[in-house]
């Protein structure tokens, strides 16, 4: 439903969710026809608990086997399913969005 309202514009990604959860939301996203992408965090599990508390994100720990090298393993996989635009949010750092870079220039 959220696709459908996003007629104008260029592009959709995906933002603060975990690595892993970015192929199929990229999948949703790309019936779109639009360019595609992600933006993963790097937090551990973030639990309906938390949610229902709201705290902030410093109550969230970093990942600790999430550093660019495997952050860039897992957005291949989000190459793999149709992302042309890759970044990082929460945790991830400038040397994970350089790894990207490193993988990625080409492409």
């Amino acid at each position: 439903e959220a696709v459908a309202l996003c007629n104008d514009a260029s592009a959709l990604l995906a933002n603060c969710s975990a690595p892993e959860a970015m192929p199929a939301a990229i999948d949703v996203l790309k019936a779109s026809g639009k360019s595609v992408g992600a933006y993963a965090n790097a937090f551990t599990q973030i639990t309906k608990e938390f949610l229902k508390d709201k705290p902030t994100v410093d109550a969230l720990t970093a990942r600790r086997d999430m550093g660019p090298e495997a952050y860039a393993d897992q957005a291949a996989t989000w190459v793999d399913h149709g992302a042309t635009i890759l970044g990082g949010c929460c945790e991830t750092t400038p040397a994970h969005i350089a790894e990207l870079a490193r993988r990625f220039a080409r492409a």
